[in-house]
């Protein structure tokens, strides 16, 4: 009998413990550095690139407006961006200890045949990690 392994979506999701509470802000806090140092790398770059094409006369106006307009948006992106990550933390930092967290998905695989229930082999499978060991799987 022939055999197929698909993909799957598995979710993961963890119990809160003191430990994962530091972990997830700590990731947090540095994905706004990261985002705060990229923009500020955007910015010096632009700025530069802007002061070169200003020597090269008028013919470069539309480009520099461009430019400018772009590190506009950028920035205010990352504002937002930075807003909505400083709002998780504060989330992160109230997390009730023992709740589950939904911390994302990861791809996994199935090995599917004739006469399997491809509804129970693709869906609903669930990792729950305590302090990123895995206490149990659901739903297999």
């Amino acid at each position: 009998m022939a055999e197929l392994s698909l993909q799957r979506n598995v979710t993961v999701k963890v119990t809160v413990t003191e430990e994962f509470k530091k972990y997830l802000v700590s990731e947090l806090e540095r994905s706004i550095k990261n985002m705060e140092t990229q923009l500020t790398t955007m910015e010096t770059q632009g700025k530069r690139l802007v002061e070169n094409l200003k020597k090269q006369g008028e013919k470069t106006v539309k480009q520099i407006s461009a430019i400018v307009q772009q590190i506009n948006m950028d920035k205010q992106q990352a504002v937002l961006a930075k807003v909505d990550l400083e709002k998780k933390i504060a989330e992160a930092k109230e997390l009730k200890l023992g709740s589950e967290f939904l911390q994302g998905t990861v791809q996994g695989t199935t090995t599917v045949k004739e006469g399997d229930n491809l509804y129970k082999k693709l869906g609903g499978i669930e990792l729950l990690l305590k302090d990123g060991v895995i206490q149990e799987i659901r739903g297999v």
